[in-house]
């Protein structure tokens, strides 16, 4: 068996592996499915949409080769998550055959040989899994019109059968099928650390300001810098963190606020479960759209205000009535509001979006939108 040229260990597992063309996998039923999802946290979020409207009979199980993203389905319905050892983000690389030895273009829906590794092989046998999804999340970047405008429900579509949808109600937000709440050892842990940075009368603010696959959504380190001066000097009961996904300190910004790597880098806790807590401690949160902004508005009972410099929010996540999402001038000059899954929102998944004037929000227009949502 090769993979580009590369040769690798031998299959260990066949299984028939689907993808999310051509309705085959939504004609599965009474199968015990693993959902191999090599992807990022926004988009682990985004398929929490996805499950409750999977078919019922089948038993879903969810893996990839990084535990930090997986253990977010941890305490969550439907899905049980596989773990395959490895905290940090990869592709089964490391382990002999990345992707487990597939090649996404060959998939046809049959029979493939897979190259598992330990611990990941055993478990998946003693869950019995006797098929696979691996689906490379189509990107279909404001292509698609109502009610499959959003990432998710464009999947939701290729995933589930006609039949099985035209059940749903789909002008209402969907559901997340996960309870964004970590296992109570690792909770009071986080709680324990976080005693430490932020006192009990003071105010935790998050701010996550870039992400992993997509440089333009970034928010520039100067900017971010004017926003956290101007909050401190607005809230000088302020405490400021910044998220990072990665585990060790990225953000190396002169005079910035520490990152959650720096708070908990140190820790064997899974990065899903820190996340989840401290965004349930947070006074506010501000951020682009990556995995922690996908989290927190999904969560949602909290002001959120999302940045949106290269998409727009009517193509990701469900409403939040608690989010503001500041859209930027660009996104307009690229009538990126004008696609079709921009268009035809009824009031029920209508976004609360603020254009603001300059090329990157300034500190007042992010101030302006949180002061819109805490009064």
């Amino acid at each position: 068996m090769t993979w580009f040229g590369r040769r690798t260990r031998q299959a260990n597992l066949r299984l028939p592996v689907f993808d999310e063309r051509g309705g085959a996998f939504g004609a599965l039923r009474n199968r015990r499915i693993l959902i191999y999802w090599p992807h990022g946290l926004g988009d682990f979020v985004h398929f929490s949409y996805v499950v409750p409207l999977l078919d019922p009979s089948n038993r879903y199980y969810l893996t990839r080769f990084g535990d930090d993203f997986v253990h977010l389905y941890d305490e969550g319905e439907i899905v049980t998550p596989i773990y395959s050892g490895e905290a940090a983000i990869g592709d089964g690389s490391a382990f002999g055959a990345r992707h487990f030895g597939l090649d996404f273009r060959r998939l046809r829906n049959r029979e493939e040989g897979l190259v598992v590794p330990e611990p990941l092989l055993d478990r998946i046998r003693e869950a019995n899994v006797d098929a696979m999804l691996y689906t490379d999340y189509p990107e279909h970047a404001g292509g698609t019109r109502y009610p499959y405008h959003t990432k998710a429900r464009s999947l939701a579509r290729d995933l589930v059968s006609a039949d099985r949808l035209q059940t749903f109600d789909l002008s209402q937000p969907l559901k997340s099928s996960l309870r964004f709440d970590a296992p109570a050892e690792n909770r009071s842990a986080i709680e324990g650390r976080l005693r430490t940075f932020v006192a009990p009368s003071q105010h935790l603010y998050l701010i996550a300001p870039g992400g992993h696959t997509n440089a333009a959504k970034t928010w520039n380190p100067s900017h971010v810098l004017e926003f956290v001066a101007a909050l401190r000097a607005r809230d000088p009961l302020a405490r400021i963190l910044l998220i990072d996904e990665r585990r060790s300190p990225a953000i190396n910004i002169h005079d910035a606020p520490p990152t959650t790597a720096d708070l908990f880098g140190d820790t064997q806790i899974p990065f899903a479960h820190v996340l989840t807590t401290i965004i349930r401690a947070a006074h506010a949160f501000i951020g682009v759209p990556s995995g922690p902004l996908h989290t927190a508005l999904a969560m949602g009972g909290r002001p959120i205000v999302g940045i949106w410099l290269a998409h727009y929010p009517d193509w990701y996540d469900e409403p939040c009535a608690s989010a503001i999402a500041l859209v930027g001038p660009e996104l307009y000059r690229k009538r990126l509001d004008r696609r079709a899954a921009s268009l035809d929102r009824p009031p029920s998944l209508a976004h609360t979006i603020v254009p603001f004037r300059d090329r990157v929000p300034n500190a007042t227009d992010v101030l302006d939108a949180l002061d819109a949502l805490c009064s």
